[in-house]
């Protein structure tokens, strides 16, 4: 495995440039959303390249009215070798963002970020502090665990929010997060509330698990809670389901029995 510096040199070049010190100008302003699909070319093969079909969506244009003026930036990994330059474009096009979705094989040790580097979500938390991110959704299975999610958060101190499953993700169950996304570009601010009915629904609708974590529940003191439920997660994992079409068997069962 070849080794790959905590953070790009390139990314690190361009944001020296751009320090508030010499331009005299503040922070620049953050982009709304940066879609990373990790090891693209398998999930093309494996038909879960979400992050294209989400950027799709958000960019259509019949969606230009809801979400005027908002800016998102695919980026497909490939190998760990092109991992610098491919961040580092990203970096010039992007900038700082408000939200990342991340989408990519994983379990509960970390994520394959290319197709020949599985690390843990430490690292790939030092290739995003570039971006400057406050929200996070990870497309990908085990990611929500807390331990992995407790990693994430360490070297972004910006991160406010992550979204992700604590067990196994189906790709039906994964529609939530581009509602969520759509949510979160409309509104800015993702209330509790919306969060809590939306992954209550997307339970109910598919048997999908949506974890929300906030800063202050991964911190020093707080390990009990969060282990109590990665456990809780396991006990309702039941797969998935879809109820629409449960409802239609149990209507069509009865009315020929």
């Amino acid at each position: 495995m070849p080794a790959i510096p905590s953070q790009p040199h390139s990314l690190k070049s361009s944001r020296q440039k751009q320090r508030p010190a010499e331009t005299g100008r503040g922070p620049l302003p953050r982009k709304d959303l940066l879609i990373i699909e990790c090891d693209a070319a398998n999930l093309v093969a494996d038909r879960l390249h979400l992050g294209t079909a989400y950027d799709y969506l958000l960019t259509h244009p019949l969606l230009s009215p809801i979400l005027p003026h908002k800016t998102v930036t695919l980026v497909k990994t490939s190998t760990a070798s092109k991992l610098p330059e491919q961040f580092a474009r990203a970096f010039v096009e992007h900038r700082r963002s408000k939200a990342i979705l991340i989408v990519g094989h994983s379990n509960g040790e970390g994520l394959q970020l290319a197709s020949d580097l599985f690390c843990d979500l430490r690292m790939v938390g030092k290739w995003l502090r570039p971006f400057e991110p406050q929200f996070v959704v990870l497309a990908a299975c085990e990611a929500g665990k807390s331990k992995a999610v407790r990693q994430l958060f360490e070297p972004l101190k910006t991160l406010l929010d992550v979204y992700a499953s604590p067990v196994k993700l189906y790709a039906p169950q994964a529609a939530a997060l581009a509602v969520l996304i759509g949510m979160r570009l409309w509104y800015e601010e993702l209330g509790d509330k919306h969060s809590r009915a939306l992954r209550i629904v997307n339970y109910i609708g598919t048997g999908g698990q949506l974890y929300h974590w906030k800063r202050k529940e991964t911190g020093a003191g707080h390990e009990i809670s969060p282990e109590f439920w990665d456990s809780l997660s396991g006990v309702f994992d039941r797969g998935q389901w879809d109820l629409g079409q449960m409802v239609t068997d149990f209507i069509e069962r009865h009315r020929n029995p």
